[in-house]
């Protein structure tokens, strides 16, 4: 029914309502008699939260007649495509959950006569789901998606507000099963959340948390490749790249930024490479990736343009003298397992500096080295390497999550307690939590919000703060706690647009 259509009806009960009280009055024609009303305090509103319940409170000004003998609808059509009753109590208590322009009229009939009085307003409603964590976790054997978002309040003081669930309870359906991990995709605007699972990788909208498609639509034809069950994804600025289970690497070009706007293609990357880990960052220029069967380092453009999709060869820099103890990246050994990589930019430098831990034997080493790749060239050169027993080889497993804090601290976790090196000195205990810790991730923008967040396997969820102040013991380390979430599979920065992910993940 349209907007149209209810102005339509509403008129003509108003006239058969005046045409009925002439009639029935036997020539009374005091029209004085239909008992309408003056309603206030309604009024349009085109920033309304979404997800979030919406209250509008009328004023009502019913003259000499009892309030009692009145009942009130509001009747709301989106985007002349539906209409929908929203509520039939005279107080307005609702949860838009789609992002569109409702437009709404308040209806307020006299029931003994059937006057009706009404007021039309646009509700126009916004996502206020832009930044903040999101956490994916496994509660009896279904994929739970949550978010938090962060608001300041005051000068000093940031309200973190937690929405469970946020999937269903915005969609009202279950988003799937058997959750695996999550992957970031940008566009300028907005962003997408894929979420892998055992029922089916998806993408989800990062505006109002609708799914956007399913991942195997995104290929040529509408389905994987055979044996491809998808393991990881990195969205570069123009490349995107998805890895299989099987080692197997599909790629796509982007030209715009835009979402769903090329597929796939068929075809892997590498024709004699099985990858089992990728890497990208803000201005990489590059996605790159451990071929475990060779046992080296690998990379695909991503841009400057003309050479995204080009295969890129990192080697130990010819004109550089290397140590004899380190692990070169094009020839890291049969065996060796890549744990962890990471980068931050130094200011001033040309390329980036690299963190890698790997593990050779029953060992752990922690790998430092500069990268330096001339655009267009298929070497990326490696120089100023550096390579020791990993300060944590004691402590750590296969089990062991880890992140980096620029050039200043290295974060890694052992069961149920978070270790924190600052590089320098011995390694010191950060926090100890009740559970075993399934997986953390580093956030920072400016030296006033520096966060660690953490799930852990028996659903509990922290966000633990990362400054100095908090390191050094001058203040509380738990900004936020929650719990209740099964086991927390994966937790990830929701940056909202390829803007912010450019500007705050670039260490």
């Amino acid at each position: 029914m349209s907007m149209k259509t209810i102005n339509y009806i509403l008129g003509c009960c108003i006239a058969m309502t005046l045409l009925y009280a002439c009639i029935d009055d036997e020539g009374n024609y005091d029209y004085s008699e239909l008992k309408t009303v003056n309603i206030t305090n309604v009024y349009s509103n085109w920033s309304v939260p979404l997800g979030e319940e919406y209250v509008i409170t009328p004023t009502i000004d019913y003259g000499d007649t009892d309030p009692s003998e009145f009942v009130y609808t509001w009747v709301s059509e989106i985007q002349e495509e539906w209409s929908d009753t929203l509520s039939r109590d005279k107080e307005l208590r609702y949860t838009f959950k789609e992002i569109a322009r409702y437009m709404t009229t308040f209806v307020v009939e006299h029931v003994p006569t059937g006057a009706l009085t009404s007021k039309q307003i646009d509700l126009n409603t916004v996502s206020r789901y832009s930044t903040g964590w999101t956490i994916l976790s496994e509660q009896n054997n279904k994929s739970v998606l949550s978010y938090i978002r962060a608001e300041r309040s005051g000068e000093n003081s940031i309200i973190y507000n937690f929405f469970k669930d946020i999937y269903t309870t915005l969609r009202g359906d279950d988003l799937g099963t058997g959750p695996i991990r999550m992957g970031r995709h940008f566009s300028s605007s907005s962003d997408e959340i894929l979420v892998i699972q055992e029922s089916g990788a998806v993408e989800i909208d990062g505006q109002d948390f609708s799914k956007a498609i399913a991942t195997h639509e995104e290929f040529v034809g509408g389905a994987y490749p055979a044996n491809f069950v998808p393991k990881q994804a990195e969205y570069g600025a123009r490349l995107e790249a998805i890895l299989g289970t099987d080692g197997n690497v599909y790629t796509r070009v982007n030209p715009n930024g835009s979402f769903q706007i090329c597929q796939y293609n068929t075809h892997p990357a590498f024709s004699n490479a099985r990858i089992e880990k990728m890497y990208y960052c803000a201005y990489l220029g590059y996605i790159y990736m451990y071929d475990e069967l060779n046992h080296r380092m690998i990379a695909l453009y991503d841009e400057p343009q003309a050479y995204t999709g080009m295969v890129i060869y990192p080697s130990m820099h010819p004109d550089s003298t290397h140590v004899d103890n380190f692990t070169p990246v094009d020839d890291m050994g049969e065996g060796t397992q890549l744990v962890f990589i990471g980068s931050y930019n130094v200011e001033g430098a040309t390329g980036r500096d690299f963190v890698q831990i790997i593990k050779k034997g029953t060992n752990y080493y922690f790998q430092t080295y500069k990268a330096y790749l001339h655009s267009g060239s298929s070497n990326l050169y490696i120089f100023d390497e550096k390579e020791e027993l990993f300060v944590g080889n004691d402590y750590v497993n296969e089990n062991s999550k880890y992140c980096i804090d620029g050039s200043s601290y290295l974060y890694f976790t052992a069961d149920n307690v978070l270790y924190c090196w600052n590089r320098i000195n011995q390694v010191e205990v950060f926090y100890t939590f009740s559970s075993k810790i399934t997986d953390i991730e580093r956030y920072a923008n400016g030296s006033d919000r520096e966060e660690i967040a953490v799930g852990l396997e028996n659903g509990e969820f922290y966000i633990i703060d990362a400054s100095y102040e908090s390191i050094s013991g001058q203040k509380e380390k738990v900004l936020f706690k929650t719990e209740g979430l099964g086991r927390v599979v994966d937790v990830q920065y929701k940056y909202g647009n390829s803007s912010n992910f450019n500007k705050e993940s670039r260490l």
